[in-house]
């Protein structure tokens, strides 16, 4: 599922939360066995200090998981430093379609793994392998990525789950996602209901168990990031013009400034993010360029094009989310598509919480709800709300 305009393309930065919306699902997969491959994960550097949030420290963690260069994942670790309380609540957060687990943004007031880390969460979020992948990589260099199934996704964020609870010594985390990181999510309690204290779920839903019918080339292994009319040097050009100063003359002239620019470029984008404010609504005033083209400038290019064309969830699977009863938190954006929301409150009964909480965030674009100007009051306040309450 793309999002275009006339001058840019992103994939779920966006969201790619399942293919496309509303597409036949058919053929049932096999159960995925919920088994963790075991992985080392080896500290890189030293913690640091967040500039911006004073107290606040960012651990950096990797682990092989593979033969070749690509075959890492990675653990981002935010928490009140530079000794976490060993009492803390503890969440691990799944990123969306070419996002990663790196702290974008050190501003609270729009940085979700940093508002937690200073109400007093451990906060942990996972590198995918596509992070590994350099930008400037060739497609015909990226065959390994028709191998790169949701199911070896699952088997990656359950080695980093053990990992996690090994570090902190518990036996339960509070497991987060974001667009396609939802899935992933539900995915993971579904397998694992017994290490889930809760779940958080940031605009996002799972498919029905099938495979969706969404051909793939046999040369086009990966999505690409870049688009045909913006490519992925002007698309990283422009974010980083907004970023250095969002008044200087925008890239394309029909626009004033680099601001204006990108402001259009995120509300216009269209396909699946409907060309109103479904990806962001800067124009509404809920999100502001500078935040977002820190956000989107931190995106890996690649992402495995097979991964659209399957449903990892099965009868199986579905039934035993269901037998979990774990506790639900979900927001739901309006702007992105008119079905959108009850499919976001559909999915977040499956787990057969008697009570779950679903948010509806009228007007609110995808982005919104992780880095808005209105996500402090309305998201991250919640969220610890919610934590507070089910931590054990």
């Amino acid at each position: 599922m793309r999002g275009r305009s006339d001058e840019f393309h992103t994939t779920s930065a966006s969201i790619r939360v399942r293919g496309k919306i509303g597409i036949a699902l058919l053929t049932c997969l096999v159960a995925i066995p919920a088994i963790a491959r075991a992985a080392e994960f080896k500290a890189v550097g030293a913690p640091r200090e967040l500039k911006g949030a004073p107290g606040i420290y960012e651990w950096h963690y990797q682990a092989i998981v593979g033969s070749s260069p690509f075959d890492k994942i990675g653990l981002h670790r935010v928490a009140k430093g530079p000794n976490p309380a060993a009492s803390s609540p503890v969440m691990l957060y799944l990123p969306g379609t070419n996002m990663n687990g790196e702290v974008a943004l050190d501003d609270p007031r729009y940085s979700l793994p940093v508002y937690l880390a200073e109400h007093g969460v451990d906060f942990w979020a996972l590198d995918y392998r596509t992070h590994f992948i350099p930008p400037t990589t060739d497609m015909k260099d990226l065959a390994e990525l028709k191998d790169w199934t949701n199911e070896m996704f699952a088997s990656d964020i359950a080695a980093a789950a053990s990992f996690v609870k090994g570090q902190v010594h518990h036996g339960k985390l509070f497991i987060a996602g974001f667009s396609r990181g939802v899935e992933f999510a539900y995915l993971f309690a579904a397998m694992n209901p017994a290490s889930v204290e809760g779940l958080v779920l940031y605009d996002g839903f799972f498919p029905p168990p099938g495979r969706a019918l969404i051909p793939n080339s046999t040369s086009d292994y990966a999505e690409d990031l870049g688009g045909k009319h913006l490519t992925f040097d002007k698309r990283e050009k422009l974010m980083q013009m907004v970023i250095e100063n969002p008044a200087q003359p925008a890239p394309i002239p029909k626009y004033k400034t680099a601001r204006e620019n990108l402001e259009h470029v995120v509300y216009d984008a269209g396909g699946p993010f409907g060309g109103h404010g479904g990806l962001g609504n800067p124009l509404g005033g809920y999100s502001d360029a500078t935040v977002l083209a820190k956000v989107l400038i931190a995106e890996d290019r690649y992402w495995p094009a097979v991964q659209d064309g399957e449903s990892p969830f099965t009868p199986k699977l579905v039934a035993a989310l269901k037998e979990s009863k774990i506790p639900v938190l979900a927001f739901a954006s309006t702007n992105f598509n008119a079905k959108w929301p009850d499919m976001v409150a559909a999915a977040a009964h499956s787990t057969g919480d008697p009570d779950p909480k679903v948010v509806t965030l009228k007007d609110w674009g995808h982005l919104d709800v992780i880095a808005g100007t209105k996500a402090e009051h309305d998201v991250f306040e919640p969220t610890v709300a919610f934590v507070r309450q089910h931590q054990m």
